[in-house]
């Protein structure tokens, strides 16, 4: 199956663990994608938008920082941020995310064209404005 997910590597372990239940999951350094371990930002940005992937990230600041901002709209980026207060387990983090996945899927489905962004919670999933 092709990839549908790019895990950021802020959180490779999430990444390696959600590879595990769902072969469409890649991360930097999978070999099925050509984005290396170590890749910035503002490097994988662009290939993801083009390869039209749905990021999931922990990095909360992401969209605060205005190069990678600006990268997630000219690429027309889609994605969920996982931005709950306090810090999580990778096991925590599969948890919201199994919780969510159904919801996610119908985004994606329901909103194939880019760029878009959702922060995820253990409670809720709620767009952010870019």
């Amino acid at each position: 199956m092709p990839p549908r997910f790019f895990v950021d590597e802020n959180d490779l372990a999430l990444g390696k663990a959600l590879r595990q239940h769902h072969d469409d999951v890649v991360y930097p350094g999978d070999p099925d994608i050509a984005i290396p371990r170590g890749a910035l930002d503002d490097e994988w940005l662009p290939v993801v938008g083009a390869l039209g992937l749905v990021v999931i990230t922990r990095d909360k600041r992401i969209r605060y920082r205005p190069v990678e901002r600006l990268l997630w709209v000219q690429h027309r980026v889609r994605g969920f941020v996982l931005t709950g207060r306090r810090s999580q387990s990778t096991i925590d983090s599969l948890a919201v995310l199994a919780h969510h996945w159904d919801e996610m899927e119908r985004l994606i489905a329901g909103k194939p064209i880019g760029p878009w962004m959702y922060g995820v919670t253990a409670d809720a999933m709620r767009q952010i404005e870019l």
